[in-house]
């Protein structure tokens, strides 16, 4: 008796006179393929065959409880297939695979990934539809891992470590419990990112450094940064956004490009400035009328502005000379302004030395 199978089967029986047939060619190719035989353990027939040279192992949808530790032997093995088994404890011995760069072992009911798998030199990962609450913070010494596949678990938080695998490509984080994501994950160098059926609110601003990224999912997660809507149309707005909200956060703190703190000169402005031109009609001169000691304001044009007084109108006053001295009535300009800042309003005080034939006008400003 095999004893392999769910069935009880006898050794002359047609399925187990097929699975020798399996193990004796597994032993010419290196190629085990066991898979939808509905195996509890490991076949005891296997010992009659030498199968230490076995390279890919394929014991997907099968009834195995536990990896078996005959496959902990094949020291050669590359690829590893436990997909669809109902497998919830892998053993240490696994270590012993020195060679493996690919294992699935999808759809089982692990809770718990064990840290010791994470010394295997694995490049693919597939750990999807199981139970897991967690992923080890040993996982950054899978320094050779281009993909990893954890998606349909119960995972409510991802290690830090997980931003040190810099050869990471492909990340599936698809329907689990994710509330949000570390900030070391968004300097990884990824192609496809999927974080779609999770209860992510906010996506971290440093996602828009991921400039290798092709393919993101965010979808069916209660985003409102950036919001639902936006995320609809795709990576490229996705990162638009993401940009614009990193300038208001370093404004907010102060933060300039490349982190200096310091204030950048402001531009000197290019404009001419037209502020002094002789035609600038908003050039105004400000004048003192002798004969009732109100002041009045008169722009370019010669139009009388009231400065002082309710009612009071007054025409702009030729010069007049008489016997060569200057009239009483002769008003001496003064044309205010400020040198510093334009658009500051410059406030002052005039004092009007009068003498009995010219008026002096003396601006005093006040800081």
């Amino acid at each position: 008796m095999a004893g392999t199978v769910g069935a009880t089967v006898g050794p002359q029986s047609p399925l187990n006179r097929n699975l020798e047939r399996l193990l004796e060619e597994a032993q010419i190719s290196g190629e085990l393929r066991v898979s939808s035989r509905r195996l509890r353990e490991f076949p005891k027939v296997a010992n009659k065959y030498n199968l230490n040279d076995t390279v890919y192992s394929d014991l997907s949808k099968n009834k195995l409880s536990e990896l078996p530790s005959e496959i902990t032997r094949f020291t050669a093995l590359e690829k590893l297939n436990l997909y669809h088994n109902v497998i919830r404890f892998i053993p240490d011995t696994v270590t012993f695979l020195q060679c493996l760069t690919y294992l699935d072992i999808s759809r089982n009911q692990l809770s718990v990934l064990p840290a010791y798998l994470c010394k295997l030199p694995l490049q693919v990962l597939l750990v999807s539809h199981n139970r897991l609450v967690s992923l080890p913070e040993e996982i950054n010494q899978l320094c050779q891992l281009i993909e990893l596949d954890a998606s349909c678990n119960q995972l409510s938080h991802l290690p830090i470590q997980l931003g040190d695998l810099q050869h990471l490509e492909a990340l599936n984080l698809r329907k689990n419990f994710l509330v949000e994501l570390p900030r070391e994950l968004m300097f990884l160098r990824l192609v496809t990112l999927d974080i779609s059926m999770n209860r992510i609110s906010a996506i971290p601003v440093e996602l828009r450094f991921m400039v290798s990224l092709v393919d993101l999912c965010v979808d069916h997660n209660p985003l409102t940064s950036p919001p639902t809507h936006l995320c609809t149309r795709g990576r490229i707005h996705i990162f638009k956004y993401l940009e614009i909200e990193a300038i208001k956060e370093d404004r907010k703190r102060g933060i300039l490009e490349g982190g200096d703190c310091r204030r950048l000169p402001r531009k000197p402005s290019t404009l001419p400035d037209s502020r002094f031109s002789a035609n600038d009609p908003r050039r105004k001169r400000y004048t003192i009328d002798n004969s009732n000691g109100f002041g009045s304001c008169v722009n370019s044009n010669s139009q009388p502005v009231v400065v002082d007084g309710p009612d009071m109108r007054w025409p702009q006053q030729n010069n007049q000379h008489n016997n060569g001295h200057v009239s009483s009535t002769e008003t001496t300009p003064l044309f205010i302004s400020n040198p510093v800042n334009h658009n500051q309003t410059v406030k002052g005080i005039f004092f009007y030395h009068i003498f009995p034939t010219v008026i002096f006008n003396y601006p005093l400003f006040l800081a």
